[in-house]
Formats: C-alpha cells, sequence, structure tokens
C-alpha cells in the first residue's frame, strides 16, 4: 500500500538500570542493518487539513479504532496516538478528537504483537533480532528522556518502549531515506521503539503530549483488532488481511 507522509503543525524521568532497548538506541545511536528490499523512491512530506481522516490516508483499521475512541471517550480526554504498524504510519489526535496531524513510522525489525519477558531489562546486546518487537495495545503515555537527556515519549516504560525522533547517527541503518520511501516494507529497523520525523515529533507530538499524558493505541499485525481492543460490533468488525500479508 502506498502511504503518503503528512506532516501538519499545530498552534517521568530519565530511564535508569541497563539502558535498554530503543532508549538506549536513541540516546547512542545503536542499531541493526536490516537485510532485504531496497529502499523506493523518496516521497516527499505534505501537508493536509487537520479536518479528519481521508487527508491522511488512514487505513481501515485506523479508521475503525479511531471511531471506537471518539464513541466510547476511551482517551478520557487526553490526547492520543494511533500507530499503525501494519502501514507504517501514526496518526495524532487532540483532546477531542481532532487531527493535528500524520507521519511515517519505524518500527520493531520482528513483527509481533508482545513485548518478550524481561524485555525492558536487558541490554541491547541480549536483544536478538526476533525480540526486537513493537507490541500492540493501549498504553498511557508521557514525555520524559532517555539516557542522553534527549525528549522521548514514555510509551511503556517498564518495556523501555519509547516514541522519539528518528535516529540519525548511525549512517548504514538509513533511517531517514526509510521513512521517506513510498512503502512500509523497508520501515522495520528499531529494537522496538517507534521512530517518527523530527518535526512530526517536535511540531506535533511534543506539543499535544507538553504537561499532560496521554493514550497511545499501536494495532496490531498478527492479532485481530477485536483481540486487543474492546472495538464493539458496529465499530470493530475488522477485515481480512490485517494481519502483516500485505507487507510479506
Amino acid at each position: 500500500m502506498t502511504l503518503s507522509a503528512p506532516i501538519v503543525a499545530s498552534s517521568t524521568s530519565a530511564a535508569s538500570g541497563p539502558l535498554r532497548r530503543c532508549a538506549a538506541a536513541a540516546g547512542l545511536g545503536l542499531g541493526l542493518i536490516l537485510a532485504g528490499p531496497g529502499l523506493a523512491d523518496e516521497r516527499p512530506y505534505g501537508s493536509i487539513n487537520p479536518g479528519g481522516l481521508a487527508e491522511a490516508e488512514a487505513s481501515p483499521a485506523v479508521r475503525q479504532v479511531t471511531a471506537w475512541v471518539l464513541e466510547t471517550a476511551d482517551n478520557q480526554g487526553l490526547p492520543f496516538l494511533i500507530v499503525d504498524k501494519v502501514n507504517a504510519q501514526a496518526l495524532a489526535f487532540d483532546r477531542e478528537g481532532r487531527l493535528l496531524g500524520a507521519a511515517p513510522v519505524l518500527l520493531g525489525l520482528a513483527r509481533g504483537d508482545v513485548s518478550p519477558p524481561g524485555i525492558g531489562d536487558r541490554p541491547l546486546s541480549g536483544i536478538g533480532p526476533e525480540d526486537r518487537i513493537t507490541p500492540a495495545g493501549r498504553f498511557l503515555a508521557s514525555m520524559g528522556e532517555n539516557i542522553g537527556g534527549k525528549g522521548i515519549l514514555w510509551i511503556d516504560y517498564e518495556a523501555a518502549l519509547s516514541l522519539h525522533p528518528v535516529v540519525t547517527t548511525r549512517a548504514a541503518d538509513r533511517r531517514e531515506q526509510r521513512l521517506a520511501t513510498a512503502t512500509a516494507q523497508d520501515n522495520r529497523i528499531s529494537y522496538g521503539c517507534v521512530n517518527v520525523p523530527a518535526e512530526f515529533y517536535e511540531e506535533i507530538v511534543q506539543r499535544a503530549f507538553d504537561g499532560t499524558v496521554g493514550v497511545v493505541y499501536i494495532l496490531p499485525e498478527q492479532q485481530a483488532l477485536e483481540a486487543v481492543f474492546s472495538l464493539p460490533p458496529q465499530v470493530g468488525a475488522s477485515g481480512p488481511g490485517h494481519d502483516g500479508s500485505s507487507l510479506d
């Protein structure tokens, strides 16, 4: 699926112990070269109007979860993010459910929806390729810092899972180029954290989550939506194909 990469401007503490997973990767610039298909042609970022999802080319699964969140007030009056792993996209919403912006993301190298046990306590050297998973679920998130003092959005502190600006210190990873391609197939590279364009992080995420907590919904790629979220039947009847098969 071709994914546009729009960005729209909108009017916790640091980790301790062995610094873990992408929190360390973001601070130290560690990464893994992903073997696989070459990078596709680059796409420019474009603007969208923050009035709805149509301009963001959101997937049916994103629309289903957004509708459920708004109909049930599951975000509890807090800003929220939806991360679509299948299409490698993040969408940010304000407290009232207005779309603030959307952008491509980089995700964990391995496909899966559940973090391995104890992943947050392992050093990076102890996290094999098969364990570099971005888990699915509903998370209460807040702004914080990594070991290098750089700002991140902590999604799950115990699992060392965060969203942060794309790491660019390891040129061989070509992370910015991966974000700029028209395909989601080359967006699997991280230790599990969600990498976003720096502009999206600074102009959208930071502003939305500044001084508050918020909710992050990470959609599954192998499980059904109903297995992860409490979607009512009229909203959550997820169709076939939202299991990562389109990326293989």
